[in-house]
């Protein structure tokens, strides 16, 4: 394997797929899917408040799979904690969160060109009459149209399955 793919996919191992970010105190879920144990508390928290979703009390769905897990059996995983100080350490992985024009930390989001730019940029004029965002702000907001579009699309696939299978039924009676 190439080097710039092992540092890739350490990167990728290494990071929470809730926040995007390293791990901090990661914890393994039942279904064996890890998040930041922060991560998965605030995902569980906006879940508590979709009562309709929980099949048994005291469990939440992985964010990852969707699997019910109960909330109490959340395993430390220090093997990944190891693994993500040395992907934070490594200078190959930092992150690149800079504007590459004025070397600034690019904490806000441009809707009108869809991208992350630093607070210099919010005040040029290329960018002056646009609406801009915090960019966490813009990331929780993408997060939380994604988790309705994966839903929406998981009704599609089983009543997708479902319509497949009637058909077959009957195509079967057919012969």
């Amino acid at each position: 394997m190439e080097a710039v793919e092992l540092a890739r996919k350490l990167q990728e191992e290494a990071t929470c797929s809730i926040c995007l970010d390293y791990f901090t105190d990661p914890v393994m879920t039942a279904c064996g899917h890890n998040f930041c144990r922060a991560c998965i508390q605030l995902s569980w928290e906006k879940a508590r408040g979709k009562k309709g979703r929980r099949k048994r009390k005291g469990s939440f769905p992985c964010p990852e799979c969707r699997e019910m897990s109960p909330q109490r059996n959340l395993l430390p995983n220090r093997l990944l904690t190891k693994v993500a100080e040395m992907a934070r350490q490594h200078p190959g992985l930092q992150k690149q969160d800079l504007c590459q024009e004025h070397h600034e930390p690019l904490k806000l989001f441009c809707q009108k060109d869809q991208s992350p730019i630093c607070v210099v940029c919010r005040e040029s004029r290329e960018h002056r009459l646009h609406r801009v965002l915090p960019a966490e702000e813009a990331v929780q907001g993408y997060k939380l149209k994604l988790e309705e579009d994966m839903e929406y699309l998981r009704e599609q696939i089983t009543r997708t399955g479902n319509l497949q299978a009637r058909e077959e039924q009957s195509l079967a009676e057919w012969q």
